[in-house]
């Protein structure tokens, strides 16, 4: 079974209907989204919609709970507010109503997918470091765990015996024993110094995960944020992936 990890959307259209692309020419059995699919970019409604219609799992995200306004942002910085606050106003109700059904943690076939951690996915935490990340491990009982949030892919995993170490490169063969934290990346805003949208490709029977990278034209999107008012960060980031 090959299955597409999706995760940050951001309401950047272009970027997710690039890694659709790339999906239809894998050619995979699912699609598993990891949360927010609104907030930064200029299509929320767009962006909600393609999730309805093709993630088979999907869960929220920290901008997704906000844009329904039960959480407080101002921990969020003054560009991601504007962004939240003129997407929240942008979203029809199907896609509040949509947004709001999502649960924070879905566990299935072997795999965890949660926005932030596995620990306490409603506080919003980072994983940034290998004892974040050893200390979430006891909070999920499958072989795979999925996450986003900072949108920078990377993969932590705890050995048969339990030491944890971060693997090299953009993809891995499961081994015996072995339980894996990972990190996909972003499709919509990646923030890892590569702009191409990021998704990671899990193939349960190979054994398999890769990261995998979509380019995209950004400039129509940072078109589109800069008409509507975003903030200009937010679209020149977009070019850079930062």
């Amino acid at each position: 079974m090959k299955i597409a990890i999706v995760s940050d959307i951001h309401s950047n259209l272009e970027a997710v209907e690039a890694v659709q692309r790339t999906i239809d020419g894998i050619g995979v059995d699912a699609i598993y989204f990891v949360g927010d699919v609104v907030g930064y970019g200029p299509d929320p409604n767009a962006c909600t919609r393609w999730v309805m219609e093709n993630a088979d799992i999907a869960v929220m995200g920290n901008h997704d709970i906000a844009a329904l306004g039960k959480i407080d942002i101002e921990s969020f910085n003054p560009n991601a507010k504007k962004a939240i606050a003129w997407n929240s106003a942008q979203m029809e109700d199907w896609a509040i109503d949509f947004i709001a059904t999502l649960p924070m943690v879905v566990s299935h076939n072997g795999v965890t997918i949660v926005h932030a951690n596995p620990q306490e996915p409603e506080s919003w935490n980072y994983i940034f470091s290998l004892w974040d990340a050893e200390r979430n491990f006891s909070h999920f009982e499958n072989t795979f765990c999925f996450v986003g949030h900072s949108h920078q892919p990377v993969t932590v995993e705890m050995g048969e015996s339990g030491p944890v170490s971060v693997l090299p490169g953009n993809s891995f063969t499961v081994a015996d024993g072995a339980r894996y934290l990972v990190n996909v990346g972003s499709v919509g805003q990646p923030r890892d110094g590569n702009p191409e949208a990021c998704f990671g490709l899990l193939d349960t029977d190979k054994g398999e995960f890769s990261i995998l990278r979509s380019p995209y034209e950004f400039g129509i999107t940072q078109e589109k944020m800069l008409s509507a008012g975003l903030p200009k960060p937010l679209a020149d980031r977009l070019a850079e992936g930062r």
